[in-house]
């Protein structure tokens, strides 16, 4: 029995209203959202052009202020491309090896690739750290005045002139590994579309019987992400957008738009079997069911929102693209679908393959829910046991930043990075860079300055942690400070004019020479390290550049005193990690209470009860640690390695479980909207809160775990993607859902709600006209 509506109230039902619009208008709303895909879907092979890769870093921390102040007083590229030689039974030391290196590097030429401006070897640097360990693979390193979007975008430019090369060469670096991940990236998209659809919709077929039923929600879905994809192309246009938000918009459009459009059909084909005409059943849907969806697709807005807190431009475009995808999502079920179920009318139940029967018949769920009623304290205590036993992995997560070991192994900026990370010193290869600047002295550098200089970069050296400093100021001159000041003269011309030549009028200390070649290399270094007002200190760390002693010594370094008048910045793979893991340690608690409270609020003005979105919040919270249980469990360990194809580097990538937290609390708040709702229909019906819980948890139990199932057969596919990033996400996004709907949904949440009787529907009594009755699930099949 359904709570009576007043027909005044029917009339000011927004959902009705767009219900009835929807079907009066039928042929112009699918006309209009053909049309937005047929730009979307132009739009979509175009992505990888306007996407980024990279996006880590907070254009305001500290570490890449002071690698902007680098760029400017130094005059350095802002963007770096490495490129690794093997030669494998050659020396990197031979003239041969070095002859075959040079005859490959000659074809990248200015003019053949724009932007770059030089090219630094062992042969022409001698810099040790650019040979291999064995001495059988070395390193070129090539310098851009272009942005890293810029330099992504001349990859495949620079990989053709390298292809004739004698030697094995692997271009890498970050501008290689963003344009791999764009590749990859766009791929795994059509990987996931080809394979995730056609089994969602033999899924949805199992759930409806029919196949025109069945197709409807897979065609929405599709629809929504292909318009989504246009939406993200034109924002990529106009501001920074991170190529993985194109992945996140995917996977999580696919979830909440096929859910949607579910909900909606199920509703729809409800209401068709209790006699209503077509029309009437489009309007009752879109009041009933669609209510429920708009309120869901808040709460998951509010979720991915959480996202643009953080100041990394990758989480903030993420964020953008997920709520664009939800908006579109929630659009398309609230106006496309009313306007195909009136085109289809009773057709929708055409194409029968599977026999259904109706809930209530169902001797799972009806055994399941008076076992529950029977026993709520048993279902509380297992699911409760269970789910803090899958959680309790999650005390030992680490975090790491993404690198190159996230692509495919076929990646050749990947194999480049497994050279490098096998045969070379990663610490001397990514050092700290330590800018120290002054403003008095019109940037010159006199005798004193040198002197504080050279004090600093002794201090340096001392510091615990630092294995090497290399600056003009940390030269191995024997004789300490007496030899600079020796070689004062020499010095003060090279300084403040690195190309000048010092002419023969230099007068050196009795038994001090330099050669040639010494001073070639002490000119390079000065061109590289002296600016108007700035030097800089390379600082060689003992602990890899990755980990977190290396973050440590950033902090340490930072805080050393400095002699008067110098400043000092620190820049490097090092500073950047700290930067993020700060900047994430800071807001994501904040960022948690926003998506609790706003949730909270949804939650309250949909169900008119103060304790149920409390429950709600909290179980979700139980969701989102047994999904970082996995994550751990699967990702940090090698065991699972061959089966998922991926590397496991003993860390999460430090962007998915704030990406998961996200994404995750919205996707489950939605099967907690529509099982409350109905449960809150029965409640009003009856007024008995356990009986209110049975009819809710059967009525709806059935299409609520469809829902969830069809969400892990999406966000499942994921898995088999070539990213490691967008595995991890998809994979521990669809066991927490399963694990969300079996645990908490079926069993946690109703079991809790037996025991708090009539306090679960509780809300302060307001003086004015009642709100319109609640939306309900649509979930009667």
């Amino acid at each position: 029995m359904r709570p009576p509506r007043s027909p005044h109230r029917a009339r000011r039902d927004v959902f009705a209203a767009l219900g009835r619009f929807s079907c009066r208008f039928r042929w112009l709303v699918v006309a209009v959202w053909l049309v937005l895909l047929a730009a979307g879907l132009a739009a979509t092979p175009q992505l990888s052009h306007v996407l980024q890769g990279g996006g880590f870093t907070n254009p305001d921390s500290p570490g890449q202020k002071a690698a902007d102040l680098i760029q400017k007083r130094l005059k350095q590229g802002p963007a770096t491309v490495v490129v690794v030689f093997v030669g494998d039974s050659l020396d990197a030391r031979s003239p041969e090896f070095q002859r075959y290196e040079r005859q490959a590097l000659a074809e990248l030429t200015a003019a053949r690739i724009p932007g770059l401006r030089s090219i630094a070897t062992y042969a022409t640097s001698g810099a040790e750290q650019l040979l291999a360990k064995d001495g059988r693979s070395s390193v070129a390193i090539l310098t851009f005045d272009a942005d890293s979007q810029a330099v992504q975008q001349e990859t495949g430019r620079i990989r053709a002139a390298l292809g004739k090369s004698r030697l094995k060469a692997y271009v890498s670096g970050e501008p290689a590994v963003n344009a791999d991940l764009s590749s990859a990236s766009l791929s795994d998209l059509r990987r996931v579309e080809l394979y995730a659809l056609p089994v969602a919709l033999i899924a949805l077929v199992v759930v409806f019987g029919t196949l025109v039923a069945a197709a409807l929600p897979v065609i929405t879905g599709g629809l929504a992400v292909s318009v989504t994809m246009g939406g993200i192309y034109l924002l990529a246009r106009v501001t920074n957008m991170s190529i993985f938000s194109m992945n996140t918009a995917t996977l999580l459009g696919l979830a909440v738009a096929i859910d949607y459009a579910l909900f909606i059909v199920a509703r729809f084909r409800e209401e068709l079997r209790s006699g209503s005409s077509v029309e009437e059943a489009v309007v009752t849907s879109m009041s009933r069911a669609g209510r429920s969806v708009f309120y869901s697709g808040v709460a998951v807005i509010v979720g991915i929102v959480g996202l643009t807190f953080f100041p990394s431009p990758i989480l903030r475009s993420i964020g953008i693209g997920g709520a664009l995808v939800v908006f579109f999502s929630v659009a398309a079920a609230l106006t496309f679908m009313p306007a195909l179920l009136a085109l289809l009318g009773s057709r929708v139940n055409a194409l029968a393959v599977v026999p259904q029967r109706p809930p209530h018949e169902s001797r799972f769920w009806t055994g399941w829910t008076r076992f529950l009623l029977r026993r709520p304290w048993a279902v509380i205590v297992v699911s409760l046991a269970l789910a803090l036993l899958i959680a309790s992995p999650a005390l030992r997560m680490r975090s790491e930043m993404p690198s190159a070991a996230a692509l495919p192994p076929s990646s050749q900026s990947r194999q480049g990075y497994e050279v490098l990370a096998r045969g070379f010193d990663q610490s001397a290869l990514s050092p700290l860079s330590v800018l120290a600047t002054w403003q008095d002295g019109g940037g010159r550098i006199d005798m004193s300055r040198a002197a504080s200089l050279y004090a600093f970069g002794q201090l340096l050296a001392r510091t615990p942690g630092v294995r090497s400093v290399s600056s003009p100021f940390n030269l191995p001159f024997k004789g300490g400070p007496l030899a600079l000041a020796g070689l004062w003269p020499l010095f003060e011309k090279l300084l403040n004019d690195p190309g000048a030549d010092p002419g023969a009028g230099v007068k050196l200390p009795p038994g001090m020479a330099i050669s040639g070649a010494q001073l070639a290399q002490i000119r390079q270094l000065l061109q590289s390290s002296v600016g108007p007002g700035a030097a800089l200190f390379r600082v060689v760390t003992k602990a890899p550049p990755s980990s977190a002693e290396a973050q440590r010594l950033v902090g340490t370094i930072a805080g050393l005193k400095a002699p008067p008048g110098l400043r000092i910045h620190v820049a490097g793979q090092a500073a950047t990690d700290r930067d993020f893991a700060d900047d994430r340690n800071s807001r994501l608690p904040w960022v948690a209470v926003w998506i609790a409270v706003t949730s909270y609020l949804v939650l309250l003005v949909l169900l008119r009860s103060v304790l149920l979105p409390l429950v709600a919040v909290l179980v979700n919270m139980l969701t989102i640690l047994m999904s970082y249980g996995c994550l751990v469990f699967i990702f940090q360990r090698a065991t699972f390695q061959d089966i998922l194809h991926f590397t496991s580097t003993g860390a999460t990538d430090a962007t998915v479980p704030i990406v998961i937290l996200c994404v995750l609390f919205g996707i489950t708040m939605d099967y907690a909207v529509f099982l409350l709702t109905r449960m809150r229909e029965a409640w009003l019906t009856s007024a008995d809160n356990r009986e209110s819980v049975g009819a809710g948890l059967v009525s709806s139990g059935r299409i609520v775990l469809s829902a969830a199932i069809l969400v892990v057969v999406v966000t499942g596919a994921f898995a088999f993607t070539g990213v490691s990033v967008t595995k991890m996400l998809g994979v521990g996004v669809a066991l927490a859902v399963v694990l969300d709907a079996l645990l908490i949904r079926m069993s946690l949440l109703p079991a809790s709600m037996c025991y708090f009787g009539a306090a679960d529907w509780w809300a302060p009594r307001r003086r004015r006209r009642p709100a319109p009755a609640p939306a309900e699930d649509p979930g009667r099949d």
